[in-house]
């Protein structure tokens, strides 16, 4: 009897430490910023890239461009392979179609109704793929890929107008109301799967290059720039003069593709093998003007960024900056809407807030801030207004986006005041 409960008892332990390891590899309590960054990058990168194809739409895309339907059908679409532009048949059809999915482009990489755009995206550049292949290469595989794993992940979360709308809605109940970030073991198993396909993508890379003379012999970067598509008789001479760049380059690309897979899960290891890979795609874009592949492969080198390091960044940017409290007047109901919108948007919550009505500043008087809202600075400075909204936008990186506002002339000195001043006389109405 004793012995059989001591059998049943190692059955029931022994497994244990397997399922810690596997739900150490996938199914980490993570937040999704990591993922963030990827998702805005490569949501810009599409953004612009098709962007920039739009005067050719129909010439790319087209029945009547470089790749007719009819052959399409009969010699290179298997028929599993699907695109909304094979069941359109006027030129409106396209630009209709291109204009909403640069739209969804741009709300994916802003993060606006992230659920949903992130499948349109999807969908719309694997159509674009299929519809003419030729054109295609192999970044445009390796987005699909991640733009899968986008849409099953719960991006977002953060870094996005879906959490300003989420902490707005909570600060007009509560302005002081500061949301907790969203983690879950779901959004680091889609980050561990983004950080597997860019590993094994560096494996494969290596493991072929090593398949070659070229490569193994040193000396394929000096013949990759005298191919007719990387011709660069600048580089050619200096590699000449000094041959032994060759062998460093060519060696060196080789070595970092095969060490990249095996080194990048260390702790110790991560951040050298991280700048080493985005090192190589820098020279990719450089050297060879494979701008849109190494913006990709950048992004997605982003999966590998530690959550850790990203909240020692906020915390050191906070105290380079300082505290700083801005003071409004709680009565008034448009301030207390305007100060929902601007703190929405503060992210790092280096804004701290008072209401002048139920708590008097002693640096303020009351007679001032029934004048104007202000802003007090470490070193005691107030500023007022206008003033006091400038300076936040610089050093509030969500805010970022309304420099231009504050801080061009024509906005920020010819209409800036004047409408500030306005609006404050003006408040109790608005």
């Amino acid at each position: 009897m004793l012995e059989r409960v001591t059998s049943a008892s190692a059955n029931k332990i022994w497994p244990l430490p397997l399922s810690e390891a596997w739900s150490r590899l996938w199914f980490q309590d993570k937040p999704t910023t990591p993922l963030e960054i990827a998702r805005i990058g490569i949501g810009a990168a599409l953004l612009v890239h098709y962007a920039l194809a739009t005067p050719y739409l129909l010439t790319f895309w087209g029945n009547d461009g470089w790749m007719p339907h009819a052959l399409l059908a009969n010699e290179l679409t298997p028929p599993w392979q699907q695109s909304v532009f094979f069941y359109f048949t006027t030129p409106w059809q396209w630009f209709a179609f291109h204009l909403v999915f640069l739209f969804c482009c741009a709300a994916f990489m802003l993060g606006w109704r992230t659920s949903w755009v992130k499948w349109i995206v999807l969908i719309g550049h694997i159509s674009y793929d299929y519809r003419n292949p030729v054109m295609t290469y192999g970044v445009d595989s390796i987005l699909a890929c991640l733009l899968l794993i986008f849409c099953f992940a719960p991006v977002g979360r953060a870094m996005s107008l879906d959490r300003v709308r989420e902490v707005r809605a909570a600060k007009r109940k509560d302005l002081a109301a500061n949301p907790p970030g969203i983690t879950g073991p779901w959004a680091f198993a889609c980050t561990r799967l983004m950080q597997i396909q860019m590993a094994v993508l560096f494996f494969f890379s290596g493991t072929a290059k090593l398949a070659g003379n070229d490569w193994r012999h040193g000396e394929a970067i000096w013949w990759l720039f005298t191919n007719s598509y990387y011709y660069n008789s600048d580089i050619l001479q200096v590699l000449a003069e000094h041959y032994w760049l060759v062998n460093i380059a060519t060696y060196g690309t080789v070595l970092i593709e095969l060490a990249f897979p095996f080194l990048i899960w260390q702790r110790a290891t991560r951040p050298y093998m991280l700048v080493a890979g985005l090192f190589l795609h820098f020279q990719f874009a450089v050297l060879m003007h494979l701008y849109y592949f190494s913006w990709v492969m950048a992004m997605g080198h982003m999966s590998f960024v530690r959550p850790e390091w990203l909240s020692k960044f906020g915390a050191a940017w906070k105290r380079k900056i300082g505290g700083m409290e801005m003071i409004y007047d709680g009565a008034c109901g448009f301030c207390r809407r305007s100060m929902v919108w601007f703190l929405a948007f503060d992210g790092l919550q280096q804004i701290q807030i008072r209401d002048f009505r139920t708590n008097p500043s002693p640096t303020v008087s009351d007679e001032q801030m029934k004048k104007a809202l202000y802003l007090v600075l470490p070193d005691g400075r107030a500023l007022p207004g206008f003033e006091a909204y400038r300076y936040v936008v610089l050093r509030v990186p969500g805010l970022w986006w309304q420099v231009p506002f504050f801080y061009v002339p024509l906005f920020s000195r010819l209409l800036g005041h004047p409408t500030y001043n306005w609006i404050a006389a003006n408040r109790s109405r608005l």
